[in-house]
């Protein structure tokens, strides 16, 4: 079949574009080097981004809707009805097996004035304010009976003294709620870790719209393929739609 005359040239070009992209040019190589380090550069920050924002960035936000006030002690109560007592993990002696050691709850109530006095239950801190007990013993502080009732006891003694009073953390949403601590990474920590994956997001992105430009900067600096013709940036971005285009056909 003949071809035209138009044909001709655009069989030459594209014969052209396809001889500089091919994987084995410095050009293509470098630029698809560049791509991968962008590429890198995203998934990293996103992940970090991510991670500072369950760790640093929400907690600080959290802790700013709680008010500092001072908690009058009312009552105590330990519930030691079976389906109401708390349960610890311990490891018995000489053995790698974990035993199990029920104890009471203990529930601390105090009164605090927000607008109005109010009567809450205190818990430790934050993580625990849907909890219905004062005090959670932790596995590692689980030995024995002897030792979980008197870590109980020295919370009760601590917090639970009848008229006694102390500084305690209150929020609108959770009225019924006192939290003994509210700590939280500072204002400057939670910023700056913020705002550095977000940088690096920007980089990351600038990397992949420039990459071309990145890919040649980098060729002239290592002094590679100095004898190389390299491809107006036009021409290489207009061969790959082509080709992206062909492929999609």
């Amino acid at each position: 079949m003949a071809l035209n005359s138009g044909e001709i040239p655009r069989i030459i070009w594209k014969t052209t574009m396809t001889r500089h992209l091919n994987d084995n040019t410095p050009q293509a190589t470098t630029v698809k080097k560049v791509k991968r380090v962008a590429n890198a550069i995203l998934v990293s920050c996103f992940l970090f981004l991510l991670l500072v924002m369950v760790l640093v960035t929400l907690p600080k936000l959290e802790s700013t809707q709680y008010v500092m006030g001072i908690c009058n002690v009312t009552g105590t109560k330990l519930n030691k009805e079976p389906g109401k007592q708390l349960q610890c993990h311990c490891a018995e002696q000489n053995s790698d097996t974990k035993c199990t050691i029920f104890y009471p709850c203990l529930q601390i109530y105090v009164s605090y004035n927000n607008v109005s006095v109010r009567e809450a239950l205190v818990v430790k801190d934050r993580r625990r304010i849907s909890e219905e007990c004062s005090y959670k013993l932790r596995d590692y502080d689980c030995q024995t009976k002897d030792d979980v009732y008197k870590h109980v006891e020295t919370f009760r003694e601590k917090w639970g003294v009848i008229h006694s009073s102390y500084k305690c953390f209150h929020a609108s949403r959770h009225p019924n709620r006192v939290t003994l601590s509210n700590k939280a990474p500072s204002t400057a920590l939670a910023v700056n870790l913020t705002i550095f994956p977000c940088i690096g997001v920007v980089i990351g992105l600038v990397m992949l719209h420039y990459k071309e430009q990145i890919g040649l900067i980098v060729l002239r600096r290592l002094r590679i393929g100095v004898n190389e013709g390299y491809l107006p940036l036009t021409l290489v971005r207009n061969a790959e739609d082509s080709r992206e285009r062909e492929r999609t056909e």
